[in-house]
């Protein structure tokens, strides 16, 4: 036999919906393991307005252009980083644990998803990604002249996660 549907169900599904899309049911769900069930909402409310309240507009920026360039493959390794003041400091082990650069100097790179910007690496240095809480590679990029931004500077610098070889470069990897 059916039953029939009850708006108060419809709602509270909707809630538990809602709380799952958000990650708030995760939220809870890891807090379980600290505190009491009591205890757990108040946390969750507290956090979630501490996250509110220290957000920082370049982080924010960094997450909206990856989705703009549907590059959420970056968002695991964003949210997973350990960030902490002294994660600016050139790292202790620096060269020997440095990934290898990934272009080199006279490869012909875009910006991914870019078919208005593209030019040649002509330098590069080892810095602390803000975007990424990690050291990463960036890139001098001697714009080519059929460059849309090349109206108005004619190079420019990028992470080495924001480009690409143009069709047909190799890619040291």
């Amino acid at each position: 036999m059916l039953r029939p549907v009850c708006h108060k169900t419809d709602e509270h599904r909707s809630y538990l919906q809602a709380l799952d899309d958000f990650g708030i049911a995760e939220l809870l769900a890891k807090l379980s393991n600290y505190c009491e069930q009591q205890e757990q909402e108040s946390l969750a409310a507290l956090l979630i307005s501490q996250l509110t309240q220290s957000l920082d507009a370049e982080l924010v920026a960094s997450y909206l252009s990856a989705i703009a360039l549907n590059r959420q493959d970056l968002f695991p390794r964003i949210i997973n980083q350990k960030f902490s003041a002294s994660s600016v400091d050139l790292p202790d082990d620096f060269p020997t644990t440095a990934k290898t650069p990934r272009f080199l100097y006279g490869d012909k790179l875009r910006w991914i998803g870019s078919d208005t910007d593209w030019g040649t690496a002509i330098g590069r240095f080892y810095s602390f990604a803000p975007h990424l809480c990690c050291w990463s590679w960036c890139y001098l990029i001697w714009l080519s002249k059929d460059s849309l931004s090349a109206a108005w500077t004619s190079a420019d610098i990028a992470w080495e996660e924001d480009l690409e070889a143009l069709e047909g470069e190799p890619v040291y990897d």
